[in-house]
């Protein structure tokens, strides 16, 4: 039964692998999609009778039903990196999606907002609520790091460390960077600690006793939901959409808007890309390039428009 080799697989790139949780659910969903298309279409779920014909019937199937050619090239790799687990296992003799053309995709620009728009984000949320002190804080973060969204619902309360002006997160495959907490995001975040606690600010003085305070509540999540358990990710997406919707026009609202964002901002104002690509936990440059195209464009634009002989 397929079924069942597919939760092997599941377990093996959650746990060995250490893909994030949103890969996890994103293969997962794939890899069912492919299994029920077997089942219906195809009418088994005996893995040893898949071939690559299944495969490329499947993926003709996505493209005819209105996929986009960047979604069926995502649902082909999620295959891949399934079948070639099972080759692996020994659970198959033969990969069927071995010489498995996919369509051709081109790469999508980042969608960001301006520096007026982020600005005027936060100060919408309300200063006198626990509710709004909370949004601000997550917008700040997101927009002053630069981290995942995953990254932000996985960060501990003693992730964060004011005395040093940092704050560390749990990247892509375990891995852990240091990234800089300070300005409106280490004050909004400060604020936002205090609330939760009703701690009045006279009784913190510097940021060591601040520190010393949290001591003993420090390995909780540092965002938490109305039950006190960790924040879920569809919570800060909502967050994000309900302000970036209210000062952007944008094709896409979301946590990823602030972190292309962060990085836009940060290029157009001089940055090293080297060091954008640090900040953003990029193992490859050319990842980060990608935001230096978006620059470009800016920039051909504003001189198209304004040079008398463009």
């Amino acid at each position: 039964m397929i079924e069942s080799v597919i939760k092997k697989y599941l377990v093996h790139i959650g746990i060995e692998k250490r893909v994030s949780e949103a890969t996890l659910r994103a293969y997962e969903g794939d890899v069912l999609q492919f299994a029920g298309f077997m089942r219906r279409d195809c009418g088994t779920s005996d893995i040893g009778s898949i071939d690559s014909a299944a495969v490329k019937s499947f993926l003709g199937s996505l493209s005819r039903g209105g996929y986009s050619p960047r979604s069926v090239a995502r649902k082909a790799a999620s295959l891949k990196s399934f079948f070639s687990f099972c080759v692996s296992e020994d659970i198959l003799d033969k990969d069927p999606t071995i010489g498995l053309s996919t369509p051709k995709t081109g790469r999508d620009l980042p969608v960001f907002a301006a520096v007026e728009a982020m600005e005027k984000m936060m100060s919408l949320p309300s200063p006198d609520t626990r509710k709004g002190i909370r949004d601000r804080a997550i917008l700040e973060l997101l927009y002053g790091t630069g981290m995942r969204l995953s990254e932000l619902v996985g960060c501990e309360k003693d992730s964060c460390d004011f005395w040093k002006g940092t704050i560390l997160v749990l990247g892509k495959r375990g891995k852990q960077r240091l990234l800089p907490l300070s300005g409106k995001a280490a004050e909004s975040l400060r604020t936002y600690l205090n609330s939760e606690y009703s701690v009045p600010t006279s009784e913190l003085g510097d940021m060591k006793s601040y520190r010393d305070f949290f001591a003993d509540r420090m390995k909780t999540p540092l965002f938490t939901g109305p039950s006190g358990s960790r924040i879920s990710r569809r919570t800060v997406q909502r967050i994000a959409r309900k302000y970036l919707s209210q000062v952007a026009s944008l094709s896409r609202m979301s946590p990823h808007v602030l972190r292309h964002t962060f990085a836009t901002h940060l290029l157009d104002a001089g940055a090293d890309l080297r060091a954008v690509q640090d900040l953003l936990g990029h193992v490859n440059l050319s990842t980060t390039q990608i935001y230096t195209h978006v620059t470009t464009e800016r920039l051909r634009k504003v001189y198209d428009q304004a040079h008398p002989r463009a």
